[in-house]
């Protein structure tokens, strides 16, 4: 009896001096913030935040009593980031709130000139969650990009998380990197990072209209435009759609993509990768200086085949294999070099395999690892299985043309 009633008073105690719900954030005292844009500016950084309109996301398009936009776009400048975002209070009437936030994007010139002094904020600020896209403007400024209204998504910022997720599942020339997978490339011995890229196709003033999306093709939109190479924490160039494909494979980072190949007899015969596995050897020549081999397992399936080919023939089949293969061997191995030399950027992560496989070897070149990257020799070796050549054997025109 004595021992409820002593559990009786603790429980009233610990209730009288427990502070409740203290750090508690009402949704009509917040600014929720669904995109970043940080680019440069003489007085230090121009940030520009587009800010949820939650009285609208809730009225279908175009027909809200108010017959406003559900996003706002704040643009302040500060010497630092948190700086101008503490000067967009003086615009937006409420606490901007950076937990929801979907993509940040830097302009090139801010790329260019370096990204660490942004990435330390953006890394110690507690209300930022670590599963947000990074972007790269590509020729441009983050504010323009975030100025645009897009079709299909009302939110501009849900429309370039979901194409990020998209482009990069089917068509593996772009990247989705999260802050936490930026920050890892940074920090790792023997590796640079990556950013996808995106670019305004048409005007920004265009853009800016409501009338840009109601027509059946709007005059701006937003596209992607590959990947953007960084050596350490600049930007120092881009790659086009089958080069940022070529980095995508060593990477394992391609879910399915298409490609074609031209048939023995003329014609193009084009596939469908759904499985692409690579591995990274690092190995020491009779010298004792490391070079690599990259060994890729891929799966395919046609998909269409313009040309005069016995499917139901295995030695074809094995043709077919072994064309598919020499392309992917030259064209890799030409990515890999234009890199080397272009750039000398390791953003294949060949020096991380060295150090991980040959540890005291890699003390050795630790520290000129970007000059003798450029030079260092690397093997390609495809394996390509085509699996599946789809719900008829032989070509439609062949089939026509049989007597």
């Amino acid at each position: 009896m004595i021992g409820k009633r002593i559990l009786v008073i603790i429980m009233l105690v610990s209730v009288t001096i427990t502070s409740g719900c203290w750090s508690r954030k009402e949704l009509n005292e917040l600014a929720v913030v669904m995109a970043l844009g940080i680019d440069t500016h003489e007085d230090g950084y121009a940030v520009s935040a587009q800010v949820l309109n939650a009285s609208e996301t809730g009225a279908k398009q175009n027909s809200s009593s108010m017959g406003s936009l559900p996003v706002i776009t704040y643009t302040s400048v500060g010497k630092t980031i948190p700086d101008a975002l503490q000067r967009m209070l003086s615009m937006a009437p409420r606490a901007l709130y950076l937990s929801h936030l979907r993509v940040l994007i830097f302009g090139e010139e801010l790329a260019r000139q370096g990204v660490g002094n942004t990435m330390d904020f953006i890394s110690r600020n507690h209300e930022l969650r670590r599963d947000f896209f990074l972007l790269v403007a590509k020729g441009g400024r983050a504010s323009d990009i975030l100025e645009v209204i897009t079709p299909f998504e009302y939110i501009p910022a849900n429309s370039l998380f979901s194409s990020i997720l998209i482009s990069q599942k089917r068509w593996a020339a772009t990247g989705k990197i999260t802050l936490q997978m930026f920050i890892t490339e940074l920090k790792r011995d023997g590796s640079d990072p990556v950013l996808s890229g995106v670019q305004l196709r048409g005007s920004v003033q265009q853009g800016r209209n409501v009338e840009n999306v109601k027509k059946i093709q709007p005059d701006t939109m937003i596209q992607h435009a590959g990947l953007a190479v960084f050596k350490r924490d600049r930007l120092v160039g881009w790659l086009d759609e089958s080069r940022s494909k070529g980095v995508n494979y060593i990477l394992n980072r391609v879910v399915t993509t298409v490609g074609d190949i031209e048939c023995a007899g003329g014609g193009v015969a084009a596939y469908e990768i759904h499985r692409a596995d690579s591995t990274t050897h690092a190995h020491l020549n009779e010298k004792g200086e490391p070079e690599f081999r990259l060994e890729m397992e891929i799966e395919a399936n046609l998909s269409a085949v313009e040309c005069a080919m016995k499917l139901d023939s295995p030695d074809v089949i094995t043709d077919l294999e072994k064309r598919i293969e020499d392309r992917f061997n030259t064209n890799i191995a030409k990515h890999i070099r234009y890199v080397q030399s272009e750039y000398g950027a390791d953003v294949f992560g060949f020096g991380e395999a060295l150090h991980r496989q040959h540890p005291k070897v890699w003390k050795k070149y630790r520290d000129n690892w970007d000059e003798r990257f450029r030079t260092v020799q690397i093997q390609v070796n495809a394996n390509v299985a085509i699996r599946r050549i789809g719900s008829i054997v032989q070509p439609i025109n062949e089939e026509v043309d049989e007597p």
